[in-house]
């Protein structure tokens, strides 16, 4: 989508509130931003009717020289955007004389459609054109296509010329019929009072979109009933530029918090009592509960499931593995390769001892729940029972510290600050313990994604200050972890601000921020962006000290199988010095299928 910020007249002939337009076209998302220019010396030629009176003295007295207009231009080139310029007659042009080049794109308004001297010699500039139709018949319009068909970049855009379009009065099915008559970009040049009617255009098809920026919607400017406020602006930018992801491809793919919502909402079968190897599964020693962690009776019934081949424990999900016999370790020669690479998989407290059995790997790392940190509280031995003590461990902190609240170790509440530092705590002191007993460093990693009011430069310093004083002091490092754009949080989707940008890199690099670089995160954020994720490795790989891999595609396919996503061929990943996480989107069911998959598919990539 490309969305244009109008500046027309709301600017009011100040440099100083054009500058600020501009600021916001570029904070909401524009892909450009246009003026219009009109000669100084009186446009208007009869103001005898008060309509045409106040119109003259509106534009009279909003007129920006044009050096000042190029000076502008070159602001919003430096924000990253487009800049344009409209003329109502093409000897204004002239004002501007060879610069006129400087400018990325040129419109023909819609009172001006049928001008072909001036929509010739705007065309004949060699830059994209668009030709805005408002007030004109259908014929007029369509012989106005046919006279342009052969300018190489023009945009035709649907309009209706009231000031404001009232709600009703769009016609917006015409977008359809001018898409029947051109291959050309179609858009929409909205005067409406409703912002959200370009989001009906988008619908029809439209992809370039032109819309009135100004300070104050309820302002006494002409335009300004027309025209968008900056929180209106940035809401319509926000909606058209995620306009194509939110149409989708056309396929229904389950997202990943659609998963763990279907897991934490749905029920399955339950052992209600201990049941023997050989049993067979009856209402007598199972019950349906939540959540979802096995199979359902319907699952059992279709599959022809009956006795299980292994015993079941009161409590425990009835899953496919208690039909089947128990899995072999993982091949010594595969053990061997992931010792060599220190390649680690994740580890709960629940399901350790499955996982360390089939995975005899030197490597692990322990994902804890805000409850296991609490087991670990309150008897570090009890929690220790559970692990084999001859492996090497990191530590992934939790990421809630309770089942509705973020950790956020500099939070302004005072409850969520103290039990967030005591959740770090707790994890720095299983850190120390752990290298204690084992011999090896213990890193520790965590998610933090809350900015301070202070700003984001502020936030990063002060969290590094925080880290550092909770773990770095004791010997025990805490990498915070790159992110992605769009987190997976309490089962819904939500948007960070923290560790997912290039505006985030800047401020790693600059005050030399250690992290956990999660590739699979690192693409997500990037593709968000549009920017190229290997670009921003690049910047980032100096600062990683410990590593996440795994595949991704998209902005929210995380942890997908390696080559399905964009990651490539993860060997010079894999081959870096280091322990490297394997981060297989729930590679611990079934006893680790994921992560016995993804061992192979690297082991096999490596010889």
């Amino acid at each position: 989508m490309k969305i244009i910020a109008e500046l027309g007249i709301n600017h009011r002939g100040s440099s100083k509130i054009a500058e600020q337009l501009i600021d916001i076209a570029s904070e909401t998302g524009a892909w450009g931003a246009k003026f219009q220019y009109r000669a100084k010396a009186g446009f208007y030629q009869a103001i005898s009717e008060i309509g045409d009176e106040i119109l003259s003295r509106e534009i009279d007295e909003s007129y920006i020289s044009p050096d000042e207009i190029l000076r502008l231009a070159g602001l919003i080139q430096k924000k990253g955007m487009k800049a344009g310029i409209s003329f109502f007659k093409f000897s204004d042009a002239a004002d501007f004389g060879d610069k006129i080049s400087e400018f990325d794109f040129f419109k023909v308004p819609s009172a001006e459609l049928m001008n072909e001297e001036l929509v010739t010699a705007m065309a004949g500039l060699g830059k994209p054109l668009i030709l805005s139709t408002g007030g004109h018949s259908e014929d007029d319009i369509f012989k106005a296509i046919e006279a342009t068909k052969d300018v190489p970049e023009i945009a035709y855009l649907h309009c209706i010329s009231n000031y404001p379009v009232l709600l009703g009065n769009q016609q917006m099915k015409f977008i359809e019929t001018l898409k029947q008559k051109t291959d050309a970009d179609i858009g929409y040049s909205s005067h409406d009072q409703d912002w959200e009617v370009c989001l009906i255009a988008a619908a029809n098809g439209a992809t370039v979109f032109e819309r009135h920026l100004t300070l104050d919607k309820h302002g006494k400017g002409i335009d300004d009933s027309s025209s968008s406020d900056p929180e209106e602006f940035m809401r319509m930018c926000r909606m058209l530029n995620a306009f194509d992801t939110v149409q989708g491809t056309g396929r229904r793919d389950i997202n990943q918090g659609e998963r763990i919502n279907m897991q934490n909402l749905g029920s399955s079968l339950y052992a209600s009592k201990d049941i023997a190897a050989g049993e067979a599964l009856s209402e007598a020693n199972v019950v349906v509960k939540a959540p979802r962690k096995g199979l359902t009776w319907a699952d059992v019934q279709k599959r022809g499931l009956t006795a299980v081949r292994r015993p079941v424990g009161e409590g425990t999900a009835i899953s496919d593995l208690h039909f089947t016999e128990p899995k072999p370790p993982l091949e010594p020669e595969l053990v061997a390769f992931c010792d060599e690479k220190q390649l680690s998989i994740p580890l709960r407290l629940h399901d350790a001892q499955i996982l360390q059995s089939r995975f005899p790997i030197q490597n692990n790392e322990l994902h804890l729940s805000y409850e296991e940190v609490a087991t670990f509280g309150a008897s570090m031995a009890d929690g220790l029972e559970k692990l084999d003590l001859t492996r090497h461990y990191s530590i992934h902190i939790p990421d809630y510290i309770d089942s509705k609240t973020l950790i956020d170790p500099m939070s302004a509440e005072d409850d969520t600050r103290i039990r967030s530092l005591k959740v770090i705590e707790t994890c720095v002191d299983l850190a120390v313990e752990l290298e204690q007993r084992t011999g090896a460093g213990v890193p520790i990693v965590g998610s933090f994604s809350r900015l301070l009011p202070e700003g984001k430069r502020a936030t990063y310093e002060r969290l590094q200050q925080v880290l550092d004083e909770a773990g770095r002091e004791r010997g025990a490092p805490i990498y915070p972890q790159w992110l992605p754009r769009i987190a997976w949080y309490f089962g819904g989707a939500d948007v960070l601000d923290m560790f997912c940008g290039e505006d985030d890199i800047d401020i790693i690099t600059d005050i030399s921020m250690e992290v956990c670089l999660d590739l699979s995160h690192l693409i997500l954020s990037a593709n968000y962006s549009k920017a190229d994720w290997r670009q921003w490795c690049d910047r980032l790989m100096p600062l990683a000290r410990h590593i996440h891999i795994a595949d991704a595609v998209g902005i929210d396919g995380e942890g997908i199988e390696f080559g399905e996503g964009d990651l490539g061929d993860p060997s010079q990943y894999v081959d870096r010095p280091g322990r490297k996480v394997l981060e297989v989107w729930q590679g611990h069911l079934s006893e680790g299928d994921g992560f016995d998959k993804a061992i192979r598919q690297l082991g096999e990539q490596n010889g």
